[in-house]
């Protein structure tokens, strides 16, 4: 077998005992990373089960490019049952974790039960280990990672772990490796805190053997060559997405305050992230194989090391009324090591902010701490109580509804989440595509139409852009913010891009957003490396079921059209301000999108679940039996 190594490794952690299965018979129709991942979480979850019963599966999957010479092939797909949506959770990381399952033999872990004690995993070379972990318990993210290379002797072992907020059962703990790689949004880290598994840790001597080596070689010297000399790998290179931010909200992408405005003079003209990373940064960093190196690596003198990219920048800063890069950097090294999702830790203080600006809270409701905007004690404490589930800290720590329901209806009139999360951080009254996408996507991720950036406008050049949307999604207005036509096709192409990346274990980064921008480069080291003579279409299509029985997992749990939606506010409160001032999303037309998605999809319009016909169509006939007929 070439890409994949051949076993997914089993481990019940109540009689600490492991097992080992097959990765080939999932492999034609599931392909491996996030694709296997779903089936298997399908498959062992049993409807019902709470998050965190011992018989959630948490469940790490690898794609057959992991760890391969494949430029950026370092993720790692992570699926359980969600606790903060009880949806399908879905989270992915980078780093070099994923690699190194690889070299010591497996594909995918997929951990059941619950330890009597705290303890981590050590996998290394075929092997399986349940060890002690009570003298870690407590530690944060960095310390654990140190604690246990010291204690196995290795400063090579790479290790992914949870920090107080997963053992303290935070519904939105994160998993870390190294010292931000993230697996951030649904709780994983709360599943892994309520199996009392703090780490896993693993050490690889093995290998990914490669079908054809000599035309692997060379398609990696040539696609390393064309990404290092692309503009935007260049711009990443060298800032990260720090220079960005300003451009985002000066186009109105990034809304201020919890979805309160778009336009904000003092972060348009006074953000300090450029000055701060030229000051502060020692180098960028990157994941395993990868040239773009996107991560800013920080040292920031009694404050600390680490490093971050994408929507931090904006989670601590605007999001929160915040200009002060130092309370910036602070916030995010402190959610990284408590083990913290950023976005959603972020989203719960900017709530926290709005609610004492319109007098629905005061410090009696917060322990006495002034939620004013932008306030340092607000960012910071708010994150340890959450943490720690210390004072209102401990209600927050179930999320953002829990909190507003103690307060009151008004509270609850304030709140925008979808599907149990916070939306992530875009301006859907002006983007209508992102709009869809955060709608009707499992856990909502709507990077301007997921796997395509064709609505953004990066340049101001319109035209340009239109174009390209012409070409790739066969309508110009894909790529017209405001406009409602041709966002549905646009957003499943982008879908089944995105999940073809996710499933051979590959960056959406480089493959499918800022350098290429469909799967040809991906589908040309899928060739090469597994020695299958897949077609494109075939991908496609995998990505495709793939797709669909995540919805059906979300259907089994109860979702339906309804569930396909987004805060009132976007509906009733137009934009003030800004490049689209008097923006607002139009309910029919909103709707009309879903109609036109349900309908390319091949659902049910009425309630927005796969039809029988689509599922057999995809070879899915063992859940058609959930759905209903075609209508």
């Amino acid at each position: 077998m070439y890409g994949w190594v051949g076993k997914i490794l089993k481990i019940n952690l109540t009689s600490q005992q492991a097992e080992t299965e097959s990765t080939e018979p999932y492999i034609d129709k599931y392909i491996g990373g996030r694709g296997i991942g779903v089936r298997l979480v399908y498959d062992h979850y049993v409807p019902g089960t709470d998050a965190f019963d011992p018989a959630n599966p948490l469940i790490f999957s690898m794609g057959p490019l992991t760890g391969t010479a494949m430029p950026s092939s370092g993720r790692t797909d992570v699926t359980a049952l969600s606790p903060m949506s009880n949806l399908r959770a879905k989270s992915n990381f980078g780093g070099y974790w994923g690699p190194e399952v690889k070299y010591a033999g497996f594909d995918h872990i997929v951990i059941t039960g619950k330890s009597e004690k705290p303890c981590y995993l050590w996998i290394h070379d075929g092997k399986a280990e349940v060890r002690d972990a009570t003298h870690i318990w407590g530690q944060d993210t960095f310390e654990t990672q140190r604690t246990i290379q010291k204690e196995l002797g290795d400063p090579e072992i790479k290790v992914v772990c949870i920090g107080p907020a997963g053992e303290n059962l935070v519904r939105f703990a994160c998993l870390i490796t190294e010292v931000a790689g993230a697996a951030a949004r649904t709780g994983m880290g709360a599943v892994m805190g309520s199996k009392n598994l703090k780490a896993i840790a693993v050490r690889g001597s093995g290998k990914v053997r490669v079908a054809k080596p000599d035309e692997m070689l060379n398609l990696s010297l040539d696609v390393n060559r064309e990404i290092r000399e692309h503009p935007a790998c260049k711009e990443l290179s060298n800032w990260g997405v720090v220079r960005f931010i300003s451009m985002m909200y000066q186009l109105s992408f990034f809304p201020v305050g919890y979805f309160e405005d778009v336009h904000w003079e003092d972060i348009i003209n006074n953000f300090g992230g450029p000055n701060y990373v030229e000051r502060f940064q020692t180098k960028n960093v990157g994941c395993f194989a990868c040239p773009v190196r996107c991560k800013n690596f920080l040292c920031v003198p009694e404050i600390g090391k680490g490093f971050t990219t994408c929507e931090p920048w904006s989670g601590f800063t605007g999001s929160v009324w915040n200009l002060d890069m130092d309370i910036f950097w602070e916030a995010i090294t402190m959610a990284n090591r408590l083990g913290l999702d950023s976005t959603e830790v972020s989203a719960c203080i900017g709530l926290l902010m709005e609610l004492n600006h319109e007098g629905i809270i005061s410090e009696k409701d917060t322990d006495g701490i002034a939620m004013t905007r932008g306030g340092k004690e607000a960012i910071l404490k708010t994150i340890e109580k959450v943490a720690f589930r210390e004072g209102f800290g401990d209600i927050l720590a179930d999320g953002q509804k829990a909190f507003a329901e103690k307060i009151g209806k008004d509270a609850v009139e304030k709140l925008d989440i979808v599907k149990g999360l916070a939306p992530h951080p875009y301006e859907f009254r002006a983007y209508h595509g992102s709009a869809l996408m955060q709608a009707v996507g499992h856990r909502g991720d709507p990077l301007p139409l997921r796997g395509s950036l064709i609505e953004f406008e990066w340049h101001n050049a319109p035209e340009w852009f239109q174009q390209v949307a012409k070409a790739q999604f066969g309508s110009e207005e894909a790529a017209i913010p405001s406009s409602y036509k041709g966002k549905a096709l646009a957003g499943i192409i982008s879908e089944h891009n995105e999940r073809v990346a996710d499933s051979l274990g590959i960056c959406t980064w480089p493959y499918t957003l800022f350098i290429f921008h469909d799967v040809t480069k991906a589908w040309q080291f899928f060739q090469v490396v597994t020695g299958k003579d897949w077609d494109i279409e075939r991908l496609l299509t995998t990505a495709e079921r793939i797709r669909n029985l995540e919805r059906m997992f979300d259907v089994r749990q109860g979702i339906s059209r309804t569930d396909d939606c987004l805060p009132k506010k976007f509906f009733e409160t137009p934009l003030s301000r800004g490049k689209y001032e008097g923006a607002i999303l139009d309910r029919k037309e909103f709707e009309g999108m879903k109609d036109d998605y349900y309908k390319l999809r091949g659902w049910d319009i009425e309630t927005g679940i796969p039809t029988r016909e689509k599922l057999v169509e995809l070879g899915l006939e063992d859940v058609a039996g959930q759905s209903p007929g075609k209508k």
